[in-house]
């Protein structure tokens, strides 16, 4: 009965939202439906199984390959980055480790600034998206950045830091980022439906993003993002493969104790925000209470909360610039 209040208050609230709402308890589907249109000049309508982009909502899939790796003890959290990357960023200071890119502590100036008037999409009219394949694509965007401040004083969101690790996951296991995700955190969590596409090449039933380029007119992201996901986002993937990704981590199957919950605890924050490694983190008086991962480019918005007291997840993908949001203030306290 709930559900369906909610559900009537999104319509109404909410009548051109796009994408696929998703509330489960562990492996029992709760409620799931789709909405709108996953590529509009063919009117294909989105399903409960379209494959969405995530944005950053993929920075967990590139914590869980980092972490492994610590695991395997390949790297260390403590591990300096200029020193595993000689001769990579100019200004970098040598006490950046692992661990501060991992919680967004580095202090290394990001490639694009979130809180800045600029436009993600901004990014590439000067540079072509379509060359930003791989994570060392990036390096023209890193190379010479300053540090802003001292390694570990304080949290600031940062991509950048993120595109970095996953050059060293490519370094050190000498295979494509894309490629590691898969066997790392995709097939261990039985995602068949997930993975990095490039823009060009897209598998059937996946959305496009959409945003609007001036009011009342929807056009298509291909030019604001770059063509193929990396290190800070990019991935694709469904409500299902959500679910079954938060049942393996939980689960210990990607990681194992105590990485797993040092990952799941808070590593970083400020006055509003908690952080893990890759994760945000909700915490009541005594502990941590819910674990999420959020995204949005240009046309993408997701966000993906699962709350540790009551074993819900409440799972929202949307190929339309912050509606995902809108959708989560609407149903978050199901």
């Amino acid at each position: 009965m709930e559900i369906e209040k909610r559900r009537k208050k999104l319509l109404n609230e909410l009548p051109g939202f796009s994408g696929v709402l998703s509330l489960s308890r562990k492996n029992e589907v709760l409620y799931e439906e789709a909405f709108g249109l996953a590529v509009v000049n063919e009117a294909v309508p989105c399903t409960v199984g379209t494959r969405f982009p995530v944005a950053s909502g993929s920075k967990i899939f590139t914590a869980v390959v980092a972490l492994k790796l610590v695991e395997k003890g390949a790297l260390s959290l403590s591990d300096s980055v200029t020193a595993l990357l000689p001769d990579t960023f100019s200004f970098m200071d040598k006490n950046v480790t692992v661990g501060h890119l991992l919680t967004h502590t580095s202090g290394f100036q990001d490639y694009f600034r979130e809180d800045g008037n600029e436009s993600y999409a901004d990014l590439w009219k000067n540079l072509p998206m379509y060359a930003m394949r791989t994570p060392k694509d990036f390096l023209v965007l890193l190379k010479d950045n300053q540090m802003e401040f001292q390694p570990g004083e304080k949290f600031s969101y940062n991509d950048g830091g993120f595109v970095i690790l996953s050059m060293l996951i490519e370094s050190v296991t000498r295979k494509s980022f894309p490629e590691v995700v898969k066997e790392t955190v995709f097939l261990p969590a039985a995602m068949e439906d997930s993975g990095y596409f490039a823009m060009n090449a897209l598998p059937q039933n996946t959305a496009l993003g959409y945003y609007e380029e001036e009011p009342g007119r929807v056009v298509s992201n291909i030019y604001a993002i770059p063509v193929i996901g990396g290190g800070d986002g990019g991935g694709y993937t469904t409500v299902s493969d959500m679910r079954r990704f938060w049942h393996a981590l939980q689960s210990g199957k990607l990681i194992e104790e105590p990485l797993l919950s040092e990952m799941c605890s808070v590593q970083a924050e400020n006055e509003k925000e908690r952080y893990g490694y890759g994760v945000w983190i909700r915490k009541d008086a005594s502990s941590v209470s819910g674990l999420s991962v959020m995204g949005a480019d240009p046309g993408i918005s997701m966000v993906s909360d699962y709350d540790l007291s009551t074993d819900l997840l409440l799972t929202i993908l949307s190929n339309r610039e912050n509606q995902a949001f809108e959708a989560y203030g609407i149903m978050k306290d199901l």
